[in-house]
């Protein structure tokens, strides 16, 4: 009976913990594009993050294809510096050029206004 009690319990802590996961990833990505180069304990301090928490979000981030680690030595001791992908490298050349076309971004405005109305 106990099991059935706490089965959902544990799912709606997986949930929250998902979402909280997804935010913290959304939050680092944000400042790593605000900081490019600064490496895991520099962002942590920053955000004011364990560094666990901040290693965990950019091997995710790194997972997702979002941003570019690389591992250096400095110090003798690794460092991890951060970098985001340039936006351009989420799209096909063939996107790029249409993007280029004059009034395009004034289609997909248009678009976004009828979605949300």
């Amino acid at each position: 009976m106990q099991s059935k009690i706490r089965r959902p319990a544990i799912e709606k802590a997986r949930d929250v913990r998902l979402e909280r996961g997804g935010d913290t990833d959304y939050e680092l990505y944000e400042l790593i594009s605000e900081h490019p180069g600064l490496g895991a304990y520099e962002l942590s301090k920053l955000n004011g993050w364990t560094a666990g928490r901040t290693h965990s979000s950019i091997l995710r981030l790194d997972k997702k294809g979002l941003v570019f680690v690389e591992r250096i030595v400095q110090g003798g001791r690794t460092k991890l510096v951060v970098r985001p992908r340039p936006w351009q490298n989420f799209f096909t050349p063939e996107e790029l050029e249409e993007m280029r076309q004059p009034g395009y971004f004034d289609d997909v405005e248009k678009m976004a206004e009828r979605t949300e109305g």
